[in-house]
């Protein structure tokens, strides 16, 4: 790790890797890179999602960002002994920067969870300044999952442990006013909490749905209507309101079909509850699609749905909005009030819907398929709101200006 200094960020998964929450610490490297600031990237060496060279985007070392990797302990696929693999991450990074010279500063997002109070303990060891990226919150992930209960021994432990890391933090990045509230209840400084809000990642063309599209022939979706779930099918995430307000609709919606793509940890689960629902033949699961078919995935969608679960309000804000948001596609938001809800609501680019009111999915369904200008009412909000508030560009000067605030580093 020679010659590794200046400001270090620390994320698991890096270039090359098709995950979204990979490429967004490769945007805030290069940006911060292209603001003539030293920079390296401490991570992995295995793909959470894999891809193929060609489709995984210019190599960020070209820029003169060093990329030190950390072997993993174990063969085999990075979800098997996920919690394993972690441990040995972080040890590994805290072991690398309590030696290393000439770090100025720390910036981390919160993959793998553990990452923060291990960085936490080496930033008061080196005494320079922490950055948290929250993409999610721990241990309230873990309570809202019903993992551990927070009254518990381990779950007092992680408050206590997580609380002090977020403390410990000169700045932390939330993506919302909901997540700052969570933060500000760790006890961290209304001061010290900054929102910077995620955006949309991989090829953003937006498909004209009178196109030809390769995936509607393949899946033989010609002639429907399309709800669109895209990604993770996973503990944070509400289905059973969107399954039943599909079953209500699909009576008065011939051509409807809930076409979801992905998986996860509900992935079994949800398939089984749409059999019971009997509807096999409204409810479509396909797996994840390679990054150059996604402008296709998301162009299939008349309109997008978004989930979350009672509980996760704060904890994480689904990615997948402002992906939707990009390519100027309405969306369904089932959910608790959380930062998404305030998201469509405030930029009247689709509908909110609480967990539980599947009449009211139904209700917004049947609506968004008899009135296509709603649709294109929505769709035109959500690519304004998009550019005005949440583009990339506007995230990353924010990146760049607190980088250089807290580093002392200044453009060459």
């Amino acid at each position: 790790m020679a010659g590794t200094g200046g400001v270090v960020l620390v994320e698991q998964f890096f270039y090359p890797d098709g995950w979204g929450g990979a490429q967004i610490p490769r945007d805030v490297a290069a940006a911060i890179r292209a603001a003539g600031i030293d920079v390296s990237v401490l991570c992995g060496t295995e793909q959470y999602v894999p891809v193929r060279a060609e489709l995984a985007g210019p190599d960020p070392a070209a820029s003169g960002i060093r990329i030190v990797r950390i072997a993993p302990l174990l063969p085999g696929s990075p979800r098997t002994l996920r919690a394993v693999r972690a441990i040995w991450f972080c040890a590994c990074a805290l072991a690398v920067l309590c030696v290393r010279r000439g770090v100025r500063m720390l910036l981390t997002q919160t993959n793998p969870p553990l990452v923060i109070p291990a960085m936490a303990l080496a930033a008061a060891l080196r005494g320079i300044p922490l950055v948290i990226i929250a993409q999610d919150l721990y241990p309230e992930v873990l309570f809202a999952s019903q993992l551990l209960a927070p009254s518990s021994w381990a779950g007092r432990a992680l408050k206590r442990l997580y609380a002090w890391a977020y403390r410990r933090a000169r700045k932390v990045i939330v993506l919302g006013p909901c997540m700052a509230e969570r933060v500000r209840r760790k006890g961290v400084a209304a001061e010290r909490i900054v929102t910077i809000s995620n955006w949309a990642t991989g090829e953003l063309a937006v498909v004209d749905r009178s196109a030809d599209n390769p995936l509607r022939e393949r899946w033989n979706l010609h002639g429907h209507f399309i709800a669109l779930y895209s990604g993770n099918l996973g503990s944070g995430h509400e289905f059973e309101t969107l399954l039943e307000g599909v079953r209500r609709a699909a009576a008065r919606i011939p051509e409807l079909v809930l076409v979801i793509i992905g998986r996860g940890s509900r992935h079994a689960e949800v398939r089984a509850q749409a059999r019971a629902l009997g509807l096999q033949e409204r409810v479509r699961f396909f797996d994840f699609v390679s990054a150059e078919e996604l402008r296709f995935s998301i162009a299939l969608a008349d309109i997008a749905v978004v989930t979350l679960r009672t509980g996760f309000e704060g904890v994480v804000v689904p990615s997948k909005l402002f992906g939707y948001l990009a390519r100027g596609v309405p969306t369904l938001y089932i959910g608790p009030e959380s930062d998404v809800a305030h998201i469509v609501r405030t930029g009247d680019c689709g509908a909110v819907c609480a967990p539980g009111d599947a009449a009211r999915v139904a209700q917004v369904l049947e609506a968004a398929a008899a009135d296509p200008a709603m649709r294109a009412h929505w769709a035109a909000n959500a690519r304004a709101l998009y550019q005005r508030q949440f583009k990339r560009e506007l995230a990353l000067e924010a990146y760049v200006a607190l980088t250089k605030d807290l580093a002392g580093c200044s453009s060459r």
